[in-house]
């Protein structure tokens, strides 16, 4: 398929998609923006965003699009134009420019999801009950929203989301120029979690721009691997005053996330795939 934008509107195979107009967004933007922000709804379905970010009782929030896990995408706020969806935010973004509010200054595209879940037995399920299988387990790198240091469970990304995503960011580099792509818990990383560990923003970035995506940051050298024979201590932070996690084998393969200091946050591959999401010392990896 096909995924492009022409005038503001989103179209797949040539046909706008589903349009679902949200109130909350402000005069056309002056200058098309090259930001690019990525956030989890927190809710159920595509559907049902879109229709909270029509609503009255909704005290002000939306997004340009919305993608269901199946990868269709509901487009709320006309490429044109700012969504709400930044909040309280800043960045210094890849041209060295300190931004303060970024709903001016970048997209932001939302993929239906629980987010962080809640324990239930041994399982773990939504805040409304819905139990999800196979979460995802990790810890935040901005720290667990419960205030845990240990992994708890994420509602993981399908494939078909992320590849109707990495269509439509590339739609977004063609069309508005966009050279970068980050997280709500980026620009708002006090407050929000969005979209969290089980999202591979490195990856992401890599689907979209190629080699060029991470190009900036010092992380971004490929993959690495755990070279210490008895083993490497996988932290909840950046240091050794977190909690350790799992004993990480010799060999084990891993993608680096961000780095602060000599501390690396890495996601933890298996078959090619994250599994696990924590900080490493740069000694003990190569």
């Amino acid at each position: 398929m096909a995924t492009r934008i022409r005038n503001g509107r989103v179209q797949v195979d040539g046909t706008n998609v589903s349009f679902v107009e949200s109130r909350y967004t402000s005069a056309a933007f002056a200058r098309p923006p090259k930001i690019l922000v990525m956030h989890f709804t927190y809710g159920g379905t595509a559907a049902s965003s879109a229709a909270w970010f029509n609503s009255p009782d909704n005290p002000g929030s939306s997004a340009q699009v919305v993608i269901e896990r199946d990868g269709s995408i509901i487009q709320c706020v006309s490429f044109d134009r700012p969504a709400w969806h930044a909040g309280t935010s800043e960045w210094r973004d890849r041209h060295g420019n300190h931004i303060v509010g970024l709903n001016r200054s970048s997209f932001g595209i939302e993929l239906a999801n629980w987010g962080f879940l809640k324990r239930a037995g041994s399982g773990w399920q939504s805040y409304t009950g819905r139990p999800i299988a196979d979460p995802f387990m990790g810890v935040h790198r901005n720290g667990n929203p419960d205030g845990s240091t240990q992994p708890i469970g994420w509602e993981d990304y399908p494939e078909a989301q992320i590849r109707s995503a990495v269509a439509l960011a590339r739609a977004a580099v063609d069309a508005y120029g966009i050279d970068e792509i980050v997280g709500h818990d980026d620009i708002a990383p006090t407050r929000k979690w969005d979209p969290g560990p089980a999202f591979d923003m490195a990856r992401f970035r890599e689907l979209v721009f190629g080699d060029a995506g991470n190009a900036d940051d010092s992380t971004a050298t490929g993959e690495l691997t755990v070279n210490v024979a008895e083993g490497l201590n996988l932290r909840a932070g950046p240091g050794t005053q977190f909690a350790v996690m799992v004993l990480l084998a010799n060999g084990t393969r891993l993608r680096p996330l961000e780095r602060q200091g000599r501390w690396i946050s890495v996601s933890v591959l298996q078959n090619g795939q994250p599994v696990n999401t924590g900080w490493v010392h740069e000694a003990y990896v190569a």
